[in-house]
């Protein structure tokens, strides 16, 4: 166990990449599932408010302390079990995804859900439901985890296997080493599209699925087990480039309807608008002049699917508009990792613009149901444009769900830019979608939450949380303000 209070040793761990600061006094490293245990304690002993640090790769600052302790796990890194024939790995909750991935692939498996982030923990992967670029394909990380051990401010652990405890309706009632939990959910319905926007909940839900995309403030989560993929046969990545966004946007709408009739199954599919474009051809001259992109990723099971696949994808392009001699199909790994790094650039790119302008991060995480995107897109277009301010549009649009990037360069444009991300967000929640897709509410995002739940339905989560940390310890400030914990 490493314990530092020396400022300058705590200051790399006071940011994430939304570039908001905080503050902290003490710092915890354990290495063992009992050191993480004794850091809590000691915490709870102080009573000094305590947040875990994983990769600090989020966007929404919800590892970033505002005051107190910080435990991190990044000595909790042991790969404790893979099992080739069950396809699955037990792990630490601070392996980084990068190194999950190497050490399962030498059993020819994967993590196709993978979340975008190489250097991400699990823990964090699973504390905010994580998906990525494969997303389309693969869902997010939820769907991948059976079993994780929580620990509580109690010191008290939690082993939850998916599929043993359900509740009735929105209530549980079940007996774990010698202590009875008994609790309801919140009462609010979540909208059905892509969403990690404050605690999952549903009638007769596996008590599993609290916890994941619980954002760090239910219990830390020591340890998973999640289910993994064979590597599959082939694969190979599609760069589209086109000269008018509607061609584009017809060419995306044309795949989803392939999917949806069970013909063509990519495993991605992303749109980059034409200021990403302009903003990535600085990294990459052989961007064309172009006012859209689409990236895909399509894997195979075999020679003659390959065969085939290459081929309707080839038609796909001729037949869209796009720029056939520009766009690209990688199958080699030279080519794949150039467009792999292409795709992964922009949102480095956009993260270093705001540091050189102190500007925290201003930006919509939303997704909405498939028919009402067009509807979503051009409110997106239209503001910007009205705004003055620069921006960036790309994403997972797949699911309908867009990164919409304001640039800001001072803090009158920052705050006019959250104004109109609040706009968005209210246009999402009236079309039935959601706040926040995928990088979860943290502390930025608060407000935002407010549009999609009201008073009572936020006091709920508080009051869920307070159950489960009474002493009102950990994770303080996100989803929601620590003030409403103190008034239940």
């Amino acid at each position: 166990m490493f314990i530092k209070t020396d400022r300058d040793q705590l200051f790399n761990y006071l940011e994430d990449t939304s570039n908001i600061r905080g503050d902290a006094s003490i710092l915890y490293i354990p290495q063992t599932k009992d050191e993480v245990i004794y850091s809590i304690l000691e915490c709870r002993k102080k009573d000094i408010p305590f947040t875990i640090s994983a990769g600090r790769t989020g966007t929404t600052g919800g590892c970033v302390p505002c005051e107190g302790g910080i435990i991190s796990f990044e000595n909790l890194n042991k790969i404790i079990d893979i099992n080739k024939e069950k396809q699955t790995v037990r792990l630490e909750g601070g392996v980084s995804l990068e190194n999950l991935e190497k050490e399962v692939n030498k059993y020819d498996l994967t993590l196709r859900a993978s979340p975008t982030e190489s250097l991400a923990f699990i823990s964090g992967a699973v504390s905010t439901s994580a998906s990525g670029v494969r997303g389309f394909g693969y869902g997010a990380i939820r769907n991948y985890v059976i079993e994780i051990e929580v620990c509580f401010t109690t010191g008290e652990t939690l082993n939850i296997k998916r599929g043993e405890i359900i509740s009735k309706g929105r209530y549980f009632d079940f007996e774990s080493k010698g202590r009875r939990f008994k609790f309801n959910v919140p009462s609010y319905i979540m909208p059905e599209v892509k969403s990690q926007a404050g605690y999952y909940v549903r009638d007769n839900m596996d008590l599993i699925d609290l916890f994941i995309g619980s954002e760090g403030t239910l219990g830390v989560i020591l340890s998973c087990e999640i289910l993994l993929q064979k590597i599959p046969y082939n694969v190979f990545d599609g760069l589209v480039f086109f000269s008018k966004q509607k061609d584009a946007l017809s060419f995306i709408d044309e795949v989803k309807r392939l999917k949806r009739q069970n013909t063509l199954f990519p495993a991605s599919l992303e749109f980059f608008g034409g200021n990403s474009l302009r903003m990535l051809k600085q990294e990459y001259s052989f961007v064309p002049s172009s006012e859209a992109a689409v990236y895909f990723e399509q894997e195979m099971e075999d020679e003659n699917d390959y065969n085939y696949l290459i081929e309707k994808w080839q038609c796909l392009i001729e037949r869209s508009g796009a720029y056939s001699d520009n766009s690209i199909l990688a199958d080699t790994p030279k080519e794949r990792e150039r467009v792999f790094q292409f795709r992964h650039k922009l949102p480095q790119m956009v993260n270093e613009f705001l540091r050189q302008n102190a500007q925290v991060k201003v930006a919509a995480d939303i997704s909405v149901p498939w028919q009402k995107f067009n509807e979503m897109y051009d409110l997106y277009i239209t503001a910007a444009e009205k705004s003055g301010i620069d921006y960036v549009n790309f994403g997972h649009i797949g699911e309908s769900h867009l990164h919409f990037n304001f640039l800001p360069k001072n803090e009158q444009e920052n705050y006019q830019a959250r104004e109109y991300i609040k706009m968005f967000c209210g246009k999402a929640v009236s079309l039935g979608g959601t706040v926040s897709a995928e990088h979860g509410i943290g502390k930025i995002k608060k407000p935002y939450l407010k549009i999609m739940y009201n008073e009572n339905e936020i006091k709920g989560m508080a009051a869920l949380k307070k159950y489960f940390d009474p002493y009102c310890l950990l994770g303080l400030d996100n989803i929601f303000d620590k003030e409403l914990l103190y008034k239940i």
